[in-house]
């Protein structure tokens, strides 16, 4: 009977012990388990937190001859937009630029490019839209190295423009040669309604020129 009893109590122990070894989970296994999940369907595992996803900067989405590049201040959540277009004449080395920014509740309108150095006050800026007449526009103080900006109402030149057709560029440096940029409008008519949001501009009250 002592011996029947024992061979009953080992056959238990051996029983439970089968089960318990069937229902434990292998830690190296279920890691590999969960691996092999997260590349096919990615869910969690157990014990295993997922990382945070970082929120993916704004990358600059063209706006048919348009880049347009949108931000956050840092320091008061403003936003921080730059639309930018590069002159069709010209070699593509010498190309200039035109940049719409806005930050800090302000609105600059700045030519940039390779000939273009120093202070904007060192230069005379001309523009015209279309076949129109040519108009001197004032300057503006640029950032450093940012360009020749314009000065004046610049929202109102802005909300201005045509939706298609052209704008002409010419700078004349106090020493050095004249600088001329064609621009095309191709695609303004999206940027502005992006940049009147982002920037608070007001409507338009006038007739855009033609």
């Amino acid at each position: 009977m002592k011996g029947a009893a024992i061979s009953i109590v080992a056959g238990i122990a051996l029983t439970s012990g089968i089960a318990w070894a069937q229902g434990a989970i292998d830690p190296a296994a279920q890691l590999r388990d969960c691996n092999l999940m997260e590349r096919a369907e990615g869910p969690e595992c157990p014990g295993q937190t997922s990382p945070p996803i970082a929120a993916a900067p704004q990358a600059a989405s063209p706006a048919n001859n348009w880049i347009v590049s949108q931000t956050t201040s840092p320091v008061d959540y403003s936003p921080l937009i730059t639309a930018t277009t590069t002159s069709v004449d010209g070699a593509a080395e010498a190309a200039m630029k035109l940049l719409i920014r806005c930050r800090g509740g302000r609105t600059e309108l700045v030519v940039a490019g390779p000939g273009i150095s120093g202070r904007s006050e060192n230069y005379a800026i001309f523009y015209r839209v279309n076949d129109g007449q040519q108009v001197h526009a004032a300057t503006a103080q640029a950032a450093p190295g940012a360009g020749v900006a314009f000065g004046g109402d610049v929202i109102g030149l802005l909300q201005s423009l045509p939706v298609a057709g052209s704008l002409s560029v010419h700078l004349v440096p106090r020493a050095g040669s004249a600088l001329d940029g064609g621009f095309s409008l191709r695609g303004w008519e999206t940027v502005r309604a992006r940049m009147t949001v982002a920037c608070k501009w007001s409507h338009p009250v006038a007739k855009p020129n033609r």
